[in-house]
C-alpha cells in the first residue's frame, strides 16, 4: 500500500483538504492519504484554534466520507510539539507490513518555502517522498490568521524545497482557507459549503468558531437592556465598524463589541462587582465606591464565561470602554471612542464627528479622553486614574510631550 500524510492545524479541515488529498490518490497512485492535526505546530502560533480533540474530531468526520482517507491521531496522542519526521517514522512502524514505498509527504508552499528549517530536513528528505503542492493566494483576515513564529517568522527568498528532491503535484487551485471560514463563521457569512458535511455539522453542534455568536450575543442585550441602552448598543457598534473601516481595523470586531459592551450595564451593583473579580485585577476606590463603573469589566467575564468569547482585543475593548487605559489596542481606542460620541450624544453632529475622524487614531482617542475628561472635572466628579494614564500615554504617541 502507498501511503501518504497531509498534517495541518485542520482549524477547521474543508474541502480544499479533500481536494488535495483526491489529487494524489488520482495522479500519484497512492493508495491512502492520512490527515494527521498537529497537537502544536512548531512553525506558527495558531489563532482562534479548537481544541486538539475537536480538530481530530471534524478530521475524522471529514475522512468518514472517502474510503480512501483517513485520521491520524499520533500527533494530537503525543501532545507537544510533534516534527514531521518523528510522524513519519512512527508511521512507517505502525504500517510496516503494508507499506510498499516510501511515505509521501504533502506540503504547500507556504512550508515548503521554509523546508530547510524543518527538523531532521535531509534525513526525511531521503526517508520520504516529498510531494509540493501548488496552492492559491488564500483570502486572508489578520484578526483570524495564525502568525508564523520563531525562524519562521522570515521566509526564505526562494522555496527552500528546491534543495532536495521532491514531486510537484498539478492540483486544482481552490482559495479556500481555515482562517477565512473561521472568520466567516463568527460573523455569519457563507461558509456551510466550504467544509463537508460532517464538519459543517460538527462545528454547528459544538458552537466552534463563535457560530451564531453575534446573534446570541445581541439577543442578550436586548433581552437585559432597557429599549434605550440596547439602542446606545447598537449605535456604538455602528460607529465602532465604521471606524474600523477607517483605520484598517475589522468592521465585524468593531461592530460586536459595541454590541456587547453594556451587556451588564443594568445588573445589580453586587452581581456586577462578582463577576468583575474574575478577571484577576485589582479595583479602584473609584471602583469600589461606584459598582456602575466596573460593567466594562464584568461584560468582558460573562463574554467569556458565557459566550466562549477568545478574541482578547474585542475583550479588552469591552473591559476597558469606560476610562481605557495606557495599553489598548487599535480596536479598543476605536470602541472607547465610539461609546462617547454615537450619534445620540449631545455634541455629536454630523460636523464634529467628520473633524475628529479627519484626525489620526491615536489623536482622535486623545481629543475626545481631553474632552471627557474635562468634562468630568468641570462637573466636579473624580477622574479615573486610568483615564489619567490614558491620556497621557496617548500624548506620548502624538508628540505632544
Amino acid at each position: 500500500m502507498r501511503i501518504a500524510i497531509l498534517g495541518g492545524s485542520f482549524n477547521p479541515p474543508h474541502l480544499g483538504h479533500l481536494i488535495l488529498a483526491d489529487s494524489v490518490c488520482v495522479q500519484m497512485g497512492y493508495d491512502r492519504v492520512l490527515f494527521v492535526p498537529v497537537f502544536n505546530p512548531p512553525h506558527k502560533e495558531m489563532r482562534h484554534a479548537a481544541s486538539p480533540e475537536h480538530r481530530l474530531a471534524m478530521v475524522r468526520a471529514m475522512a468518514a466520507e472517502d474510503g480512501r482517507f483517513a485520521a491520524e491521531s499520533c500527533e494530537v496522542d503525543r501532545a507537544g510539539i510533534s516534527f514531521t519526521y518523528d510522524t513519519v517514522r512512527f508511521l512507517e512502524e505502525k504500517y510496516k507490513d503494508v507499506l510498499t514505498d516510501k511515505i509521501g509527504v504533502i506540503m504547500g508552499q507556504d512550508l515548503a518555502q521554509d523546508y530547510g528549517k524543518w527538523e531532521h530536513a535531509g534525513e526525511l528528505a531521503e526517508r520520504a517522498q516529498l510531494i509540493l503542492a501548488l496552492r492559491p493566494t488564500e483570502i486572508r483576515n489578520r484578526a483570524f490568521e495564525n502568525l508564523p513564529k520563531g525562524a519562521y517568522a522570515h521566509h526564505e527568498r526562494e522555496f527552500s524545497i528546491e534543495r532536495y528532491p521532491h514531486l510537484v503535484l498539478a492540483n486544482p487551485e481552490v482559495a479556500i482557507s481555515s482562517t477565512d471560514i473561521r472568520a466567516r463563521v463568527v460573523r455569519g457569512d457563507a461558509w456551510q459549503y466550504l467544509v463537508s458535511k460532517g464538519v459543517r455539522d460538527y462545528i454547528r453542534g459544538n458552537r466552534l468558531y463563535g457560530c451564531g455568536l453575534f446573534e446570541r450575543v445581541q439577543a442578550f442585550a436586548k433581552a437585559h437592556l432597557s429599549a434605550a441602552r440596547y439602542e446606545h448598543s447598537v449605535r456604538v457598534g455602528e460607529m465602532a465598524a465604521q471606524m474600523c473601516a477607517r483605520y484598517g481595523e475589522d468592521p465585524f470586531r468593531g461592530r460586536f463589541a459595541g454590541i456587547a459592551h453594556d451587556i451588564c450595564k443594568e445588573i445589580p451593583g453586587e452581581e456586577m462587582l462578582a463577576l468583575a473579580e474574575q478577571d484577576g485585577n485589582p479595583f479602584s476606590t473609584l471602583e469600589r465606591s461606584k459598582l456602575s463603573l466596573l460593567h466594562g469589566r464584568a461584560a468582558a467575564v460573562r463574554l467569556r464565561q458565557e459566550f466562549g468569547v477568545t478574541d482578547e482585543d474585542v475583550l479588552q475593548a469591552v473591559a476597558n470602554h469606560t476610562f481605557g487605559n495606557g495599553q489598548l489596542s487599535d480596536l479598543a481606542k476605536i470602541v472607547f471612542v465610539a461609546d462617547k460620541i454615537e450619534p445620540s450624544r449631545p455634541q455629536s453632529t454630523d460636523e464634529y464627528r467628520a473633524r475628529l475622524l479627519a484626525l489620526p487614531l491615536d489623536a482622535m482617542t486623545l481629543a475626545v479622553l481631553e474632552e471627557n475628561i474635562a468634562y468630568l472635572e468641570k462637573k466636579g466628579r473624580e477622574v479615573a486614574g486610568e483615564a489619567l494614564c490614558f491620556r497621557d500615554e496617548l500624548r506620548r504617541k502624538v508628540g505632544e510631550v
